[in-house]
């Protein structure tokens, strides 16, 4: 990797790649992004393949694109690596999570995107449309918003002769990314059909793809079938003995969203002729657990090309859920799947829920991902303020050994003391394992005496300070001195 840059943050990490703000000698900002692949992919990316895939990919250039700027191939593991022109704002995930989109806002992005689909034609469908991946920069009339290609799944496609564009619906990618926009501006009954027709079609797109590293069988292969649908679909339309009516789209546009299917293009056939919504696929059986870490494929959930080949396999990758859904299985943000954690593991699907979290599973169909083993659940607390009696497990096996300084929320159920008096304990619970605050009299000071720890009971605070075994018992403690280690709750 280039010497000359200075890393200055961490600002993303998936299973399949990180990113770093850096700083160049002259004090230039970028985002420095290093690429993982298996050693299949990464063997098919050398012997100039990585370095044609880069040339193109920097050729690409927009107002609101994140265009890079550099790139290589690590010398020592190989990985690939490419900065970009780093730009100061908010992340669209999270701009919704502080309030409501406007619509002005929403209509804004919507335009964005667009002017990206006609500039970049059918290579736009490289960019990546997720809302985490959307970046707003700006204030007043100098507000855009601006969107990066998916790095990722370019060089995967390029490893394997195919140019990343191929395989991508473009429309899709859209229309997903204006469900989302509409959802969070409280626009969920407004179809979406007015703005897919503003979409150009790629059937009239006169940008060349530029190849890949050699001519792929399944570019003809694609080409084909499209070419034998557009027929079909003429000669369907010329030989339909009850065309459908003009009022038919206004029908759908005013049903509510709920009955509303996707659309790809717009509808002109009678509505009677819709398929019901599929069912969730079958799961498969699930196979032998991984022996270690190794035997977990890294994958990015957002990523449809990083899941590819992947149902039936043991997986890992790195997320930030923030809910469940109605059968208490996680959500994963932008991706299809449902993390299903298990049994008796509620305390660490809490836990998941205020974390950025590392899951290890058996990807049983395209939405279900199942946890066989509790320990691939793994809180890297990487978000949390604080911790609860919830976390308990967590705190034994990765503070008590370094002693680490913590913050901890529970209610006091009652003051107890040592055999010989010289310890106060806060109880945080009513059954065992104790989970304490832990007073010695001899080293705290005067103010934490036992009449203020007793005013405490039934009350809710917040203590910081070491965690700590002990080390004839099982008792969990924070280790506290003074009084200003305690913070009543409100």
């Amino acid at each position: 990797m280039q010497p000359d840059y200075h890393i200055e943050d961490l600002v993303h990490q998936t299973g399949n790649l990180v990113v770093y703000r850096v700083t160049t000698r002259d004090q230039i900002p970028l985002a420095l992004v290093r690429l993982r692949y298996d050693d299949e992919t990464l063997t098919k990316l050398r012997d100039g393949v990585f370095e044609s895939a880069l040339a193109q990919l920097m050729q690409l250039n927009h107002d609101c694109l994140r265009s890079v700027v550099n790139g290589g191939l690590d010398p020592v593991d190989g990985y690939p690596w490419v900065a970009a022109r780093w730009w100061d704002g908010v992340a669209l995930t999270d701009r919704v999570g502080e309030r409501d989109l406007t619509e002005e806002e929403l209509l804004r992005i919507q335009a964005y995107s667009k002017s990206l689909i006609n500039a970049l034609g059918p290579i736009a469908g490289t960019v990546a449309f997720t809302p985490a991946s959307i970046v707003t920069c700006g204030e007043g009339k100098q507000t855009i918003d601006t969107f990066s290609i998916d790095y990722h799944s370019w060089f995967a496609a390029f490893a394997h002769g195919i140019h990343p564009a191929d395989l991508v619906d473009i429309h899709a990618k859209y229309n997903a990314l204006t469900t989302y926009l509409r959802r969070q501006a409280g626009l969920t009954s407004t179809p979406l059909l007015s703005s897919l027709e503003a979409l150009p079609s790629q059937l009239e797109q006169e940008i060349a793809l530029p190849s890949a590293a050699k001519p792929s069988p399944l570019k003809i292969l694609l080409l084909l079938i499209l070419i034998l649908s557009v027929v079909g679909y003429f000669g369907w339309k010329l030989g339909d003995r009850e065309p459908a009516t003009e009022e038919t789209p206004n029908i759908l546009e005013n049903a509510p969203k709920k009955n509303t299917p996707s659309i790809g293009k717009p509808l002109t056939h009678s509505v009677a002729t819709i398929k019901p919504a599929k069912k969730e696929a079958l799961e498969l059986e699930i196979t032998a657990r991984p022996k270690n870490s190794s035997g977990f494929a890294r994958v990015d959930p957002t990523s449809p090309y990083s899941l590819d080949n992947k149902i039936g396999k043991w997986i890992t990758f790195e997320t930030t859920p923030k809910k469940v859904d109605e059968k208490g299985r996680l959500i994963i943000p932008d991706s299809e799947i449902r993390a299903v954690a298990p049994v008796a593991s509620s305390k660490l699907v809490k836990s998941a829920l205020r974390n950025k979290v590392t899951l290890r599973g058996f990807l049983a169909s395209p939405t279900v991902l199942r946890i066989v083993n509790p320990d691939d659940l793994i809180v890297t607390y990487l978000l949390q303020d604080y911790y609860t009696i919830d976390d308990e497990p967590q705190i034994r096996k990765k503070f008590t050994e370094a002693g680490q300084v913590i913050p901890v929320r529970a209610v006091v159920q009652e003051v107890t003391k040592s055999q010989s008096g010289k310890t106060l304990y806060l109880q945080f619970k009513t059954a065992p394992p104790e989970f304490t605050g832990r007073i010695e009299k001899s080293k705290a000071e005067a103010g934490l005496n036992e009449t203020y720890l007793k005013s405490l009971n039934g009350k809710m605070i917040e203590v910081k300070g070491r965690a700590r075994k002990s080390a004839n018992s099982s008792r969990l403690s924070i280790v506290l001195t003074n009084r200003s280690q305690i913070k009543l709750i409100e």
